[in-house]
């Protein structure tokens, strides 16, 4: 379960790479567009936008697994080991169940986005919304196999 979960936070922090390398270079593109030419492109804001979507929730399982996320433990540290075990495996059901239903809910919209494009790059709806469920889909899978493989 370890490496499984290395594996998937090392190679969802890949993908979030590669979507911030296509973020800074659109931007710039447009910048230099604007600055430089007589018109900017009209779709490089929206792909800035759906790249960075995709790099924050394909990243997040990635920072997650690392430590990075964001958590208030500093009253858990101070409580019994006992107490210390259970507010672990409370906090592991609450982020299991709301990353189930941020991914049950991302399938629901993904389902309905096929049919819509998007202003500028014409792309099907369903491919900015594809980045909830896939992004938090990786990071169920990461936080179940962390929470297996944890030294209590």
């Amino acid at each position: 379960m370890h490496k499984l979960s290395k594996f998937l936070a090392l190679t969802s922090g890949i993908i979030a790479c590669v979507f911030l390398v296509i973020n800074i270079v659109d931007i710039l593109l447009g910048v230099f567009s604007r600055q430089f030419g007589s018109s900017s492109f009209v779709w490089t804001e929206e792909l800035a936008r759906i790249s960075l979507v995709w790099c924050v929730l394909i990243g997040a399982s990635a920072a997650f697994y690392e430590g990075d996320n964001m958590s208030l433990d500093f009253l858990v540290k101070v409580l019994p080991p006992k107490f210390q075990a259970l507010c672990k495996i409370l906090a592991f059901i609450i982020e299991a169940v709301v990353l189930g239903v941020l991914i049950y809910y991302g399938a629901l919209n993904v389902k309905g986005g096929w049919t819509m494009k998007t202003m500028a790059l014409r792309l099907p709806r369903a491919i900015p919304l594809m980045a909830v469920p896939i992004g938090m889909g990786i990071f169920l899978a990461v936080l179940i196999a962390k929470f297996l493989t944890r030294k209590n």
